[in-house]
């Protein structure tokens, strides 16, 4: 599995963890956080399907 992708789905997870358990995020950290881990597993994605890292 691709290292960006890894590090997408732990960012949105924890992201999500956090908010939901642990401490109510502001809407924008939240937002921001979240439109990263998406960015980083498109990216991820698009990296594994040319073969690269």
């Amino acid at each position: 599995m691709n290292i960006l992708l890894i590090i997408a789905i732990v960012l949105a997870g924890g992201t999500i963890l956090i908010d939901h358990k642990v401490h109510h995020l502001p809407q924008w950290l939240a937002i921001v956080l979240y439109t990263g881990a998406v960015a980083l597993f498109v990216i991820g994605m698009i990296l594994a399907r040319k073969g690269g890292a």
